[in-house]
């Protein structure tokens, strides 16, 4: 098999069925084999950034793999604007890019960019590929981690002549990662209890590793209010009564008001983000912490915790749950002044009954959200709307 045969064998080896793209000159062979390829769907964008933000947005909806493929030079300058959006968001994204021949990389040839250079700050890792043997190695650990740990893009670079090089290497096996540890709960638990008004703080790490059913139940079993990110909203289901909404500069007032007040923050899965937080030194003042956390470069990032916790989530979560069911948490009264605050505090959005009267635009969210379901999936632009949606 050629170079471009063995990145669809790796393809199929890891259920990858697929791919948004945009064709050119040095990623042409990759579409040669595409031809011969029937088991895969490619996507024809209208624009190498489309490719990428489509890749994106499949991964999001799918919880798979997104993959987009480009060529050399302004074909993978503008996969950018995309790939930065998933590493912001870690999504799981393998960027393949064309490279011009080999031999003619640093000569400025046509269409030549330096593209692992300008995206290092925007991917988990990335490789140029600079000997056929090695391609098969390299796509399998692209696509691994990618997925692995805290998700994110992986760019591969691959000139034109490996695309379509014979390569001898036997494609390796896939391995499966090993499971996640489950770290000790014992003092985590502790804190928990002792404490008098503990709040829950999730984000959008909870839904990437899996978590969601796990985290619902602790949720509910522990009876916790809780706080979410723009990323963690619906963590908690529709129907918690613990539930304060969102925080921060766009958050409802009980989670600003909870957040305040509380003397244990439980941070899941979030990164601590000053839309949410706000001035540090202010947040949470009265607070101590718990941070759980697949990157170990967001705990202890932005503020110090007092306990912190890496491991498979859903087994720490599973583990939390048996232990406050069989012996639940003291915390009835703070239950009580969370919901106050939640059904007074709540925003307001009128309907104008008036015939032919303008729909506001909170009015219009809140019916929106009255015929959703849990399962609905919500796509917003940036800017007011996105608040009000949220």
């Amino acid at each position: 098999m050629n170079g471009s045969q063995h990145i669809l064998a790796a393809f199929h080896r890891h259920n990858i069925s697929t791919v948004f793209g945009y064709p050119g000159g040095c990623i042409m062979p990759l579409y040669d084999a595409l031809v011969d390829d029937v088991g895969m769907e490619h996507v024809l964008c209208r624009h190498e950034q489309a490719c990428a933000l489509a890749a994106d947005g499949y991964a999001r909806a799918s919880g798979q793999l997104g993959v987009c493929i480009a060529t050399s030079g302004p074909g993978a300058t503008n996969l950018i604007t995309g790939v930065a959006n998933a590493y912001m968001d870690s999504i799981p994204l393998l960027v393949i890019t064309g490279q011009v021949p080999s031999g003619l990389i640093g000569t400025d040839a046509f269409q030549e960019t330096d593209i692992l250079g300008m995206t290092l700050g925007i991917v988990k890792h990335s490789y140029l590929v600079d000997d056929p043997e090695d391609l098969p190695g390299i796509l399998e650990e692209a696509i691994d981690l990618a997925q692995a740990g805290r998700p994110g893009p992986v760019w591969i670079d691959i000139p034109k002549d490996i695309l379509l090089s014979e390569i001898e290497a036997p494609a390796p096996a896939c391995t499966e990662a090993p499971p996640a540890d489950c770290p000790e709960i014992g003092p985590a638990l502790a804190m928990l209890k002792s404490a008098r008004r503990p709040l829950l703080y999730s984000g959008g790490g909870v839904s990437l590793a899996g978590a969601e059913d796990r985290f619902r139940t602790f949720a509910e079993v522990s009876g916790l209010p809780g706080v979410v990110t723009l990323k963690g909203i619906g963590n908690a289901g529709r129907n918690n009564p613990n539930d304060l909404g969102m925080l921060g500069m766009h958050g409802s007032r009980a989670a600003n008001k909870a957040v305040d007040e509380c003397d244990l923050l439980f941070v899941i899965g979030a990164r601590l983000d000053d839309r949410a937080t706000g001035k540090l030194d202010g947040f949470a003042p009265n607070a101590r912490m718990i941070h759980i956390d697949a990157d170990a470069a967001e705990i202890n990032k932005l503020r110090p915790a007092d306990l912190s916790l890496r491991g498979d989530l859903n087994a720490i979560l599973a583990a939390l749950t048996d232990a406050i069911a069989a012996e639940p948490l003291a915390i009835d009264a703070w239950q009580k002044q969370c919901r106050t605050w939640h059904t007074t505090g709540g925003f307001r959005a009128a309907d104008n009954e008036e015939p032919l009267a303008p729909i506001t635009g909170p009015a219009f969210i809140r019916q929106l959200s009255g015929i959703t379901g849990d399962d609905t999936v919500i796509a917003c632009d940036v800017g007011q709307h996105q608040m009000w949606a949220a």
